[in-house]
C-alpha cells in the first residue's frame, strides 16, 4: 500500500518560472518613446486639429522661422571664406571703444543717425516757380430781390430764419424792395359825400369787399377785386347802421356778420347779407371805441368804451332784464354780457386801498386835490382791443389813452364790477416816457405768428413788444438798470417793456383816429405794417427783423429834404401839419431819450390824400385801403406801375389822380 507524502521543496521550486524584467524591443521603444506628433505627422499629414492648422497658416511666414532669426550680435570678425568663392575681404576695423556693432540692415532701410546728435539741415537748391498770369474773374451782378418762385421755395424750406436748410439770409433783398411797388391809380379812388368824413375801415376775410364807416353812421361796402367787373369808384352797397358816428367795424371769420361800434354808446351785430341788426350790445355809459370778435368763435365779442370798461358779450344768451336803451327802445334784440372789466386802466390814485398799483404811472407823482378827481381818473378811455391768436384766444389785450401800458386779461376769470379789475400782467412803459410824460395808445396789432405786438403810441412811435414776455408777465431780470429792476420787484405786476420801435419823418399820430393794420405773409408777399398819418400819407414798415438795422437819427437838415405829399387844401390842416412836424423835431426828439433801438425804415405813400389819413386795412389779395379826412378812400395796389409813376414826371397828365410809394434818390436807377 502506497502512502502519500508531501512533495519535496526542491521539486516545488523547480516547477516555478523565474520572473525577469520585461524585455525592451525596438518596436515597443518606438511606440512608447516616439513623439506622437512626429508619428501622426509622418503617417497622417492632415491629422492636425483646426486650431493647429490655423496657427500653422498664421506662423508659416513668420520672421522667427527664418534662418538667423535668433542670431545674436554678429561677431566682431567675420570670415567669408566658407560662403564666398572670391578672395577673402578685409576684416572691418573695430573702434577702440567697446560697443556693439549695429545690425545689418537691407539697402531699402538705411541706418538712422543717433537722436542725440543734431541733424544739419542743408539748404535745398533754389527752385524756379513759373507763375501763371493773374486772371480776375468777372464780377457777379447782384440782383435786388429774389423772384416769386425763389421766394416760395425759400419759404417752403423754413424761411429766412431757417438754419441748415434753404437760405439763412437773403443778402440780395433790401427793405425798400418790399414797399417800393405800391401805387394807386385814378380808378382806385372813391369819393364819399361831403360832411361825413370816414373814421374806420375793415376788410372781409374771404373776398375783396371793404367796409368803411363814416361820421353820420353809414357803412359803405367797396369792392377791391380787380378780377370782377365792379368799379371801386362806386359803392357796392351803403346802409345806415347808427344815428351817430361809426367808430370801428370788423367782420366775423366767415364774413356773415359785421360788428360796428358807435358813438351812441352801443354796438351792433349786423347780418352782412341782409344788412339787418341781429344783436344790440348796449351796456356802456359812453361811446364805444372798438369791437372785436374772438378768434375761432364768432359768438364771443369784446367791446371797449370811453367809460373805462371792457365788456365781454355772448351772442347766444339773451339780456333778460336789461335796461332799455333810449335809441333802440324795448323791442331791440339786446345781447347779454358774461364779463365786465371795470376801470380796466384806472389810475393808481383811483385804486386807493384796493391794492398796490399795477400801473407804471405810480412812479410819477401827480398832486391830487379833491376826491372828485379820483372818480374822474377812473373813467380812462380804453382805446384799443386785441385777442391773441387761436390757441390763446381766451387772452385779451387792452390799451388806453392814459399811458403806453398794455394789459393782458383772461376772459375766463371772475372780475368784480364794483372795483377795478386786476390784469394778469402789464407791460412796462418806455424809459423815455418816464423821463418826460406819458403818451396814449391808439391801436394794437399782432404779427402773423403772434410773436410780436405792435402798439401805436401818440409820441409818433410804433413800439414792438414780445408777446411771450407779456404772457409770462413779471420779469425783473430783463430790466435795463439795477435801480429800475428793484422798482419792478417792488411793484410785482409790471412786465417787460418794448424791445424796439418804428418811426418815420412822414408819420405823425395827431389824433386818436390814426390806426395801424398788418398784412400777413402769404405766397411771395412779405409781412408789412401799415399806419395812417397826420401828414396825409400812409406809411409802410417791413416787419422782417432780419432786414432791420440800427440807423442814426436824422437831423433837421435831412428832415427838410423829404418826398412831399400833395399840398393840403385846408389852411388849418396845413398849419397843423407843419406845427406837428416842427414839434416832433424840436420837442419829442430833444426830450425823449430812447433806450431801445428805433428804426426809420418806412416808405410813405404820397399824393393819394389831401388830409389826415386815419384808418388803414389790408384786403385779402394784399392791397391796402386807406381813408382820410378829405372824404376819400384809396386802394393801393402792388405792381411795376409805381416805378413808372415815379419816373414819368408831371407832363401829359400821367400822374393825374394817382399816388405812389416814395423811395430814396437813386433807387430807380438802372443797374
Amino acid at each position: 500500500m502506497l502512502s502519500s507524502s508531501p512533495p519535496h521543496p526542491s521539486s516545488t521550486l523547480g516547477t516555478r518560472k523565474p520572473k525577469k524584467p520585461p524585455p525592451i524591443t525596438p518596436k515597443r521603444f518606438t511606440r512608447f518613446f516616439t513623439p506622437r506628433s512626429s508619428v501622426h505627422g509622418s503617417s497622417h499629414p492632415n491629422s492636425l486639429r483646426r486650431s493647429g492648422r490655423q496657427l500653422q497658416d498664421i506662423t508659416q511666414a513668420a520672421i522667427n522661422r527664418r534662418p538667423n532669426a535668433f542670431r545674436k550680435t554678429p561677431p566682431k570678425t567675420v570670415n567669408f571664406a566658407d560662403i564666398m568663392p572670391n578672395p577673402q575681404p578685409e576684416t572691418p576695423k573695430v573702434n577702440s571703444r567697446k560697443r556693439k556693432t549695429p545690425y545689418l540692415s537691407p539697402d531699402s532701410s538705411p541706418a538712422l543717425p543717433s537722436p542725440s546728435k543734431r541733424s544739419r539741415l542743408a539748404a535745398p537748391p533754389p527752385i524756379n516757380i513759373l507763375e501763371d498770369p493773374v486772371v480776375h474773374p468777372a464780377p457777379i451782378k447782384c440782383i435786388r430781390s429774389l423772384g416769386s418762385s425763389a421766394r416760395i421755395l425759400q419759404r417752403s424750406f423754413g424761411g429766412l430764419a431757417a438754419i441748415g436748410r434753404g437760405f439763412h439770409r437773403d443778402h440780395c433783398t433790401s427793405w425798400q424792395e418790399q414797399t417800393a411797388d405800391f401805387y394807386s391809380g385814378s380808378d382806385d379812388f372813391h369819393q364819399l359825400s361831403q360832411g361825413a368824413p370816414p373814421f374806420c375801415t375793415a376788410s372781409c376775410n374771404t373776398n375783396g369787399l371793404v367796409a368803411v364807416g363814416d361820421e353820420d353812421g353809414w357803412v359803405h361796402l367797396l369792392d377791391t377785386d380787380e378780377s370782377t367787373s365792379s368799379d371801386f369808384t362806386k359803392a357796392h352797397i351803403s346802409f345806415q347802421a347808427h344815428k351817430n358816428a361809426v367808430m370801428d367795424v370788423q367782420f366775423s371769420s366767415d364774413d356773415t356778420l359785421l360788428a360796428t361800434a358807435s358813438g351812441d354808446q352801443t354796438a351792433q351785430i349786423i347780418d352782412a347779407r341782409t344788412q339787418q341788426c341781429v344783436h344790440v350790445l348796449a351796456r356802456h355809459a359812453s361811446s364805444v371805441k372798438q369791437v372785436r370778435f374772438q378768434p375761432g368763435d364768432d359768438k364771443i365779442v369784446a367791446t371797449s368804451s370811453r367809460d373805462g370798461t371792457v365788456q365781454i358779450w355772448d351772442l347766444r344768451c339773451s339780456s333778460g332784464a336789461h335796461p332799455v336803451h333810449s335809441v333802440w327802445g324795448e323791442n331791440a334784440p339786446y345781447a347779454s354780457t358774461i364779463r365786465t372789466l371795470a376801470a380796466a386802466h384806472a389810475d393808481s390814485a383811483f385804486i386807493g386801498s384796493n391794492g398796490p398799483s399795477i400801473m407804471a404811472s405810480k412812479s410819477v407823482k401827480e398832486p391830487m386835490g379833491k376826491s372828485e378827481a379820483f372818480s374822474r381818473r377812473g373813467d380812462i378811455s380804453v382805446t384799443a382791443l386785441s385777442f391773441l391768436p387761436p390757441g390763446r384766444e381766451h387772452l385779451l389785450l387792452t390799451a388806453s389813452d392814459a399811458s403806453t401800458c398794455v394789459k393782458l386779461w383772461d376772459i375766463r376769470g371772475r372780475y368784480s364790477r364794483r372795483g377795478p379789475a386786476l390784469p394778469i400782467s402789464t407791460t412796462r412803459q418806455p424809459e423815455s416816457h418816464n423821463r418826460h410824460r406819458h403818451f396814449a395808445i391808439n391801436s394794437l396789432t399782432l404779427s402773423g405768428d403772434g410773436s410780436r405786438l405792435y402798439a401805436l403810441s401818440k409820441d409818433n412811435t410804433i413800439y414792438a413788444y414780445a408777446a411771450s414776455h407779456l404772457v409770462l408777465g413779471h420779469a425783473p431780470e430783463l430790466a435795463v438798470t439795477d435801480s429800475s429792476r428793484a422798482k419792478h420787484v417792488a411793484n410785482g405786476k409790471e412786465g417787460v417793456g418794448p424791445i424796439y420801435g418804428f418811426r418815420h419823418r412822414n408819420f405823425h399820430a395827431g389824433s386818436f383816429y390814426v390806426k395801424t393794420s398788418l398784412r400777413k405773409a402769404s405766397g411771395d408777399r412779405p409781412e408789412l405794417l401799415a399806419v395812417g398819418s397826420t401828414d396825409g400819407c400812409p406809411v409802410l414798415f417791413p416787419t422782417d427783423e432780419n432786414l432791420l438795422k440800427r440807423e442814426k437819427r436824422r437831423g433837421d437838415d435831412e428832415a427838410d429834404d423829404l418826398p412831399e405829399a400833395r399840398p393840403l387844401k385846408s389852411p388849418f390842416l396845413a398849419s397843423q401839419r407843419s406845427l406837428s412836424r416842427k414839434s416832433s423835431r424840436s420837442g419829442f426828439s430833444s426830450l425823449l431819450t430812447d433806450t431801445i433801438p428805433i428804426y426809420e425804415q418806412g416808405t410813405p405813400l404820397i399824393r393819394g390824400h389831401d388830409a389826415e389819413v386815419t384808418s388803414v386795412t389790408w384786403t385779402k389779395d394784399g392791397a391796402l385801403v386807406s381813408v382820410a379826412d378829405d372824404f376819400s378812400v384809396r386802394c393801393w395796389r402792388e405792381g411795376g406801375e409805381a416805378r413808372a409813376l415815379r419816373l414819368s414826371g408831371e407832363g401829359e397828365g400821367r400822374r393825374w389822380m394817382c399816388g405812389w410809394a416814395a423811395v430814396e434818390n437813386g433807387f430807380d436807377d438802372d443797374e
